[in-house]
């Protein structure tokens, strides 16, 4: 074991820990370098990511590792951007970031990503499932840590299936709990790890375009939420033949209307 850096044995041990501290049965979802080294894309993480389902785990959660040791640490930098619902550190330093049900403030643990998660430990107060390198390839698309780009090399040298990561993307984007563009964020991460290791994939295109119209759709709204615009008041510094393609599609969907002046309006579905 390298210093700072936890191997998958030292990891269990602390599992073993925590569901012996336990005073009832909680779910934890690994999501992260702890997930990787358990499956073997890395021999060692720095800390443990898990998503739990609710606070009620949350507080058993905390009360557990504090009855072992574990205290709350100063955190700053990128980890700060984190959006951890807990941050508990032991001795050796390890520290786990635990997350209710959203990551980075909006990034949620999806019905689809559960589906797919591996069981790795069931005991009698705890069950450990993995999440898909699929899905830490997403979670670890949207954050700035240069050793995440890192790990998103090793997972895609040993092959993804992007089909399952651009749905997910969808998904994220189409159930989001904020007005973050998710979809520019997951376009943006994916973009920079390419460049970073000179990689060509079609999937930065179909991106693109994707993300592309998911932001003309969000300036739209937000451009018509202040009063009924006209078409060349709406495209200011767009491309006024994507603003129409757009506008078109909003109001098929009945989110936006054309007055009598040819003005365009936000409906009541928009929200």
């Amino acid at each position: 074991m390298s210093q700072g850096l936890f191997d998958r044995h030292y990891l269990g041990r602390e599992f073993e820990k925590l569901n012996e501290a336990l005073q009832e049965h909680v779910n934890l979802y690994l999501i992260g370098g702890g997930s990787m080294s358990f499956q073997k894309y890395k021999p060692a993480t720095k800390d443990i990511d898990v998503v739990i389902r609710s606070n009620r785990e949350l507080e058993l959660i905390k009360k557990a590792l504090r009855s072992i040791g574990y205290t709350v640490p100063a955190i700053r930098g990128p980890y700060e951007q984190m959006g951890a619902s807990a941050i508990l550190e032991n001795m050796d330093e390890l520290r786990w970031d635990i997350f209710v049900n959203m990551i980075c403030d909006g990034l949620q643990l999806s019905e689809g990503m559960i589906e797919r998660s591996q069981e790795l430990f069931k005991m009698q107060n705890v069950s450990v499932y993995m999440i898909s390198p699929e899905d830490i390839f997403v979670f670890k698309s949207i954050t700035t840590r240069e050793r995440d780009r890192e790990d998103m090399y090793s997972l895609f040298s040993k092959g993804l299936d992007f089909d399952v990561i651009e749905r997910e993307f969808i998904w994220q984007n189409d159930h989001k709990l904020n007005e973050y563009a998710w979809l520019a964020y997951f376009y943006t991460g994916i973009e920079e790890f390419f460049e970073k290791y000179n990689i060509i994939h079609p999937i930065i295109e179909s991106l693109h375009d994707i993300a592309y119209e998911d932001m003309l759709t969000n300036t739209i709204r937000v451009r018509l939420k202040s009063k009924p615009m006209e078409i060349d008041e709406i495209s200011g510094g767009l491309e006024i033949e994507d603003v129409k393609a757009i506008l078109d599609l909003l109001i098929e969907q009945g989110y936006v209307i054309q007055n009598e002046q040819g003005e365009f309006l936000l409906t009541n579905n928009h929200n």
